[in-house]
């Protein structure tokens, strides 16, 4: 579905793409498929939108990265 959405950004068709992406991170939340939304957004004009997604992938990066103690 991801393919398929990318497809449809290419083609400028980004109502489609965004449509496919909400109902994909409803099962698949990744960071790469946020980002893709967000991008979809940022082509949409909707940049509160896609400030909120990128949000929360730095937040998921956050907690994916083990914190290292300084030596």
């Amino acid at each position: 579905m991801r393919e398929i959405a990318q497809a449809f950004l290419a083609q400028g068709k980004t109502v489609r793409a965004a449509a496919l992406m909400m109902n994909l991170i409803k099962t698949e939340p990744t960071p790469e498929n946020l980002e893709l939304l967000a991008e979809i957004y940022m082509r949409q004009g909707l940049f509160d939108d896609a400030a909120e997604l990128y949000l929360r992938v730095v937040k998921m990066s956050l907690k994916m990265e083990p914190l290292h103690a300084e030596e």
